[in-house]
């Protein structure tokens, strides 16, 4: 089933009409699953969170923005307050086209953008994002299969300096005072993750500049791992931290990705002790590493302050198995930092 945001009474610059039908369509799409809304050319103001649920699909005219006029996320696939556990909240919600605005200008608060938690099957197309403040383009906290293809991630704002880690991507895990929009924090990650044929950079808007992270991660617990993610085929220009930031991870591939004029390119980390080293029942637990890292035939741009790569580990704990080969490097500053890592094969 197909129905017309304009149905529900979409008009447009309106934040008190424009937010109280885009929830009476996804409300609808609730009730008559499967359901794609169509959103038509425009600009759409949305006060308050939009909540979608299972298997909707949101379609928006490349010439449609949703623009952000209050506080709080534009659109999240939960309520708030309610529990949700491990991979069975709102899921298979497909977002294609269009611009989400997080208007960062005029509401210089610190939000996401989307936050989807507890869910399998979230895909992402040929959306833009723009001018977040402090929080992320999109939180995804406990997924379970995570496609996001050929969109663009412009304008960040850090305002006091305190969100250095923030990245456009955080691919995350459900623990306590990481994902504060819904569900029970019972340690569900996300896993098996594609992101590529997509741009991070920065918008034309006055005070936003380029993000400080592309995508990553700074949270963990013991034993658990982030796993099965591919980030291939993106640009990252000018990003004011570590472009890529992926955390004690299993089976990940990097590789064909432009890091043009970055301050870094990627950083892979183990965790090394306190809260991200404690186990679900938290007590803490010790030092633990990735493995099966694979970074291959990406281009790095430009003078860097921070290593091209840096693989890092603690404790004479070992990342295990990691591949580095045929990329290219550019500028007599860039380098590499490897440290704790048993099976390394490098080479270019």
């Amino acid at each position: 089933m197909i129905i017309n945001a304009k149905q529900f009474g979409l008009k447009g610059k309106s934040k008190y009409a424009d937010t109280r039908a885009m929830q009476k369509a996804l409300n609808y799409a609730k009730k008559h699953k499967p359901t794609t809304i169509f959103v038509p050319e425009g600009e759409y103001h949305i006060r308050k969170p939009l909540v979608i649920y299972d298997s909707t699909t949101l379609l928006l005219d490349e010439a449609a923005v949703l623009k952000r006029c209050g506080k709080d996320t534009l659109l999240k696939n939960g309520r708030r307050f309610k529990l949700y556990y491990g991979y069975n909240g709102n899921s298979h919600i497909h977002i294609s086209g269009g611009t989400f605005d997080m208007n960062g200008f005029k509401y210089p608060y610190n939000n996401t953008t989307v936050c989807m938690g507890h869910a399998e099957d979230i895909q992402i197309q040929n959306v833009t994002f723009k001018d977040v403040v402090g929080g992320h383009c999109l939180d995804a906290c406990g997924v379970n299969g995570l496609y996001i293809n050929n969109c663009k991630f412009l304008g960040f704002r850090d305002i006091d300096g305190t969100r250095f880690f923030s990245e456009a991507v955080q691919i995350d895990i459900q623990v306590p005072g990481a994902f504060p929009k819904f569900g029970a924090t019972d340690g569900t990650i996300t896993k098996n993750v594609i992101i590529e044929r997509c741009y991070f950079g920065d918008s034309d808007t006055p005070t936003m500049q380029s993000w400080n992270r592309a995508i990553g991660s700074h949270a963990s617990r013991y034993d658990q791992y982030y796993q099965n993610i591919h980030i291939r085929y993106n640009t990252f220009d000018g990003l004011n931290q570590y472009a890529l930031t992926p955390l004690k991870s299993k089976n990940t591939y990097i590789h064909h990705n432009i890091f043009k004029n970055c301050a870094g390119g990627i950083r892979f980390l183990a965790v090394k002790d306190g809260k991200n080293a404690k186990d679900l029942k938290g007590i803490e637990r010790g030092t633990q590493a990735g493995s099966n890292l694979n970074i291959y035939q990406n281009s790095f741009i430009g003078e860097m302050d921070k290593e091209s790569i840096r693989i890092q580990s603690y404790n004479e704990v070992k990342h295990q198995a990691v591949l580095i080969a045929d990329n290219i490097f550019d500028h007599s500053s860039q380098s590499m930092h490897l440290q704790d890592i048993e099976a390394l094969l490098l080479f270019n």
